[in-house]
């Protein structure tokens, strides 16, 4: 218990020291786009962005293109294609549109997700190369190859999964 305590404290620590990227609000920008720590982006992202940390769309921000990383966090509009390498989450009051690549992901009561959505724990293996002008933010991301290794069922415990057994009891 005390280590998790002390990893929050530390990731709290650097959140607050500076570390990673921030886009403003008032910020437009368009191209490829590479960090190697958190990114938040506030204003407007157009293009392709790759992370090996995370990126957080806050509520006034909008990402169109293509996003590969770690754990992408959206509160804003995100249009396009994510690879999410760990997870990702889709908060009360946003907008994602596109494909999505992840290893877990949370959608939130009242947030809009319109995407190809792919969950398992085996993730297209091309990965976004930015040193590549193959790809545009026009293009989805690669199509996993893949069947389905579990069924679309709810989740046990889940609201959903819930839902489902109380209208299977009434009929």
């Amino acid at each position: 218990m005390a280590k998790i305590e002390k990893d929050r404290a530390e990731n709290s620590r650097q959140m607050r020291s500076g570390d990673g990227s921030f886009i403003a609000a008032e910020c437009h920008l368009e191209g490829d786009f590479k960090f190697s720590g958190p990114l938040t982006v506030a204003g407007s992202l157009k293009g392709r962005i790759k992370s090996d940390g995370m990126v957080i769309i806050e509520t006034q921000g909008m990402i169109e293109g293509i996003i590969d990383a770690a754990i992408v966090i959206v509160h804003g509009k995100l249009n396009g294609s994510v690879l999410a390498t760990d997870s990702m989450e889709i908060w009360t009051g946003s907008n994602v549109r596109g494909s999505v690549h992840a290893r877990s992901i949370r959608v939130d009561e009242g947030s809009l997700l319109t995407a190809d959505l792919t969950i398992s724990e085996v993730l297209p293996e091309q990965r976004l190369d930015l040193s590549s002008d193959t790809a545009s933010p026009d293009q989805e991301s690669p199509q996993q190859s893949l069947a389905p290794q579990r069924s679309s069922s709810p989740l046990p415990g889940s609201n959903l999964a819930r839902r489902l057994a109380a209208m299977n009891e009434n009929q």
